[in-house]
C-alpha cells in the first residue's frame, strides 16, 4: 500500500489537544535507578519550582502532546502548588519506548517510583480489576465514564493493584478508541471481517477484536506507520489525540467517529516501599491531588474550546475523515461482541463490575455529539 499524500505542516500539539487554555502544561524529565523518591535540600520539580525536599518519579509511555501527558502534568503542578513547593513530581514522557508492559515492570523493580500504566495491560500481570473498564461497547461516551473513574467504583478497583506491591492513586482517561482504517469506514461487523487491526498487549481486547470479525495484530506503535504502507496491518483502534500525534492521518484515511469500542484510561500508581518512604504529610498531598486527576483527564478531552478535531482534519488535508454509523450498524457491532461479555461477565470482580456500569450507564443522559468540522466528515 503506497502511502496517501500529505501537507504536514508543524502545528503545536498542545494547542490541538487543549486549545489556549491549557498551554501552561508542561513536563519534566526524571532519572532513573533509586529506590524510593528523592528526598533532598533542593530538587526542580516539573514545573521548574526549586526547593522541593520530596520528588515522586512517575513514567507514562505516551507523548507529553497526549491526554496523558497533559492530565499528568497537571497533576504535577498541583502536587507542587497544594505543597507549597515541599513535593515535587518529575514526569518522563514515552517511557521504555512507550511500552506500558516495560514501564510496569520498572516501577515494579524500583527503576522508577511509579507511572501511569494503561489499563488494558493490567490483565496480563494477573490484575482482573480493570477488565470491565476495557468491555467492548460498554463505556460508549465520557458522561458514564466520568461517573464511573471519580466515583467509589474506581476505588475499588484500584485495590487490586495491591496484589502487586503498587498503591494506586487514580484512574485516568487517553480517550474513548474508535476503529480507524486505511480504506473506508468500519461501521458495522461485515467491515471489520479480515481486517487486520492493531492490538494492544490485552487478551480482552484482541478478543473483542476478533469478535467484531477483524484479525488482532500486536506490534508496537512505532512500526503502524509501515505496517499499513506495506499492506500488513490496514486499521487501528485509537482515540483521536494518538491518531493527530502519531501523524496516523498520513497513512489512515477514516476514522468512524461514534463508533466507541471501549475507553483507554490509565491507572497511577506508586510502588508500595517508595510510597511508604514518603513522610505522610506528603503523601497526604499526593493522594489529594490524584482524587482530581480522573476528573481533570475528563475535562481536557471534552474540552469546547479544543482544537483537536479541527487541527486533525486539517493535517489530514482533505485525505482523512469522519465515518458516522447508524443506530442499527451501532446494535449490530454491540450484538457481534456479546460471546465477550458472555466469557467475562462469569468472572469476579469484572461481571459483577460490568454490572454495576450497566446500571450507571442506564442512568446517564448521553451528551450530544459534536459536529465535525466543515469537509471532515465522509
Amino acid at each position: 500500500m503506497s502511502p496517501h499524500p500529505r501537507i504536514t505542516a508543524v502545528l503545536s500539539a498542545c494547542a490541538a489537544v487543549l486549545g489556549a487554555a491549557v498551554l501552561m502544561t508542561g513536563c519534566g524529565s526524571s532519572g532513573t535507578g533509586a529506590t524510593a523518591p528523592a528526598t533532598t535540600p533542593v530538587m526542580q520539580d516539573s514545573t521548574g519550582t526549586v526547593g522541593s525536599r520530596t520528588n515522586l518519579r512517575l513514567g507514562f509511555v505516551t507523548t507529553v502532546q497526549h491526554p496523558y501527558g497533559l492530565a499528568l502534568a497537571a497533576f504535577a503542578r498541583k502536587v507542587t502548588a497544594m505543597s507549597h513547593g515541599r513535593v515535587g513530581v518529575s514526569l518522563t514522557a514515552a517511557y521504555g519506548g512507550g511500552d506500558d508492559l516495560a514501564l510496569l515492570g520498572a516501577i515494579r523493580s524500583g527503576a522508577i517510583d511509579g507511572g501511569s500504566v494503561s489499563a488494558p495491560v493490567w490483565q496480563g500481570a494477573g490484575v482482573q480489576s480493570f477488565e470491565a473498564l476495557q468491555m467492548p461497547l460498554l463505556i460508549t461516551n465520557y458522561a458514564i465514564e466520568r461517573n464511573v473513574i471519580t466515583g467509589p467504583l474506581a476505588t475499588e478497583m484500584l485495590k487490586g493493584t495491591q496484589a502487586l506491591g503498587l498503591t494506586g492513586l487514580a484512574i485516568h482517561e487517553g480517550g474513548l478508541r474508535k476503529p480507524a482504517a486505511a480504506d473506508g469506514c468500519l461501521v458495522e461487523p461485515a467491515d471489520f471481517v479480515g481486517v487486520h487491526m492493531r492490538s494492544v498487549q490485552s487478551d480482552l481486547l484482541a478478543q473483542s477484536i476478533t469478535a467484531l470479525g477483524a484479525i488482532p495484530t500486536a506490534m508496537p506503535l512505532s512500526k503502524v506507520s509501515h505496517a499499513v504502507e506495506n499492506g500488513s496491518l490496514s486499521a487501528i483502534e485509537a482515540n483521536v489525540g494518538l491518531v493527530y500525534t502519531q501523524k496516523f492521518y498520513e497513512v489512515l484515511t477514516c476514522m468512524s467517529g461514534n463508533v466507541n469500542l471501549w475507553p483507554f484510561p490509565a491507572v497511577l500508581v506508586v510502588r508500595n516501599s517508595a510510597w511508604n518512604a514518603i513522610p505522610a504529610a506528603d503523601r497526604a498531598v499526593i493522594t489529594q491531588a490524584a482524587g482530581g486527576l480522573a476528573a481533570d483527564s475528563l475535562d481536557i478531552l471534552t474540552d469546547p474550546a479544543s482544537t483537536l478535531l479541527a487541527d486533525l482534519c486539517k493535517a489530514g488535508d482533505g485525505f482523512f475523515f469522519f465515518g458516522t454509523a447508524t443506530k442499527p450498524q451501532l446494535a449490530a457491532l454491540r450484538e457481534a461482541v456479546q460471546p465477550v461479555y458472555d466469557r467475562y461477565a462469569k468472572v469476579e470482580p469484572t461481571g459483577g463490575f460490568v454490572t454495576r456500569i450497566e446500571a450507571i450507564k442506564a442512568h446517564t443522559v448521553p451528551p450530544a455529539p459534536a459536529p465535525y468540522p466543515p469537509g471532515c466528515a465522509a
